[in-house]
């Protein structure tokens, strides 16, 4: 009986470490999955807080004749041809809506940009940053990056650990895509808030 008991042990402990291992595998290949979207995505960038509507029938049209508006100082580039496709953020569920960008349903959601040239992204990028908005004719938006949904949820949850190491007298950086870098002079306790993505490669 007593040999029995210990190859069941030995059984319940190969089979845990196998589903161990196959739960790794499993992290690993979404991660392998979001880095291969948020790549697929570096040339978009998310344009917020233009009103609902107020692009009409044509959002690229719009896009490009106020991005001309905007951004003189790169009216050296045919934004005809660099802006190659315009629409806004899909409707999303309750549920969904909740891990958006601004986490708030009454604000228009972001248009979608997407520049054939990473370059002209970037300078659109560095000019119209979330602390720099850009008015043109009464009308403010700023940009972020488009990530991946994974990869913005992430985002958003590292900020609310921002604000606490903040709070706590300690310096926080977000750095891209979605890690946390953050420097204290005196050890500090922060709850970290539940994610199912929380593990060895957020670090």
């Amino acid at each position: 009986m007593e040999t029995r008991t210990e190859e069941l042990e030995i059984e319940v402990k190969a089979a845990t470490a196998q589903t161990t291992t196959q739960g790794q595998q499993i992290l690993d290949i979404q991660w392998k999955l979001e880095d291969a979207e948020n790549r697929q995505r570096r040339n978009n960038l998310r344009i917020l807080g233009i009103a609902e509507d107020l692009e009409g029938q044509d959002t690229r049209a719009y896009i490009v004749s106020l991005f001309k508006q905007a951004f003189p100082v790169l009216n050296g580039w045919d934004w005809e041809k660099e802006i190659q496709r315009a629409h806004r953020f899909p409707l999303m569920k309750k549920k969904q809506a909740l891990t958006a960008t601004n986490r708030d349903q009454s604000y228009p959601r972001a248009i979608i940009v997407y520049f054939s040239n990473f370059l002209l992204r970037q300078a659109v990028f560095e000019k119209a940053r979330p602390n720099s908005k850009v008015t043109v004719e009464g009308v403010s938006f700023f940009s972020r990056p488009d990530f991946a949904h994974a990869t913005v949820e992430r985002r958003w949850r590292l900020r609310q650990m921002i604000a606490q190491f903040q709070e706590l007298g300690a310096e926080a950086y977000l750095l891209s895509p979605a890690r946390l870098k953050a420097e204290a002079t005196k050890q500090i306790h922060i709850k970290i808030p539940k994610c199912k993505w929380i593990s060895s490669h957020s670090a």
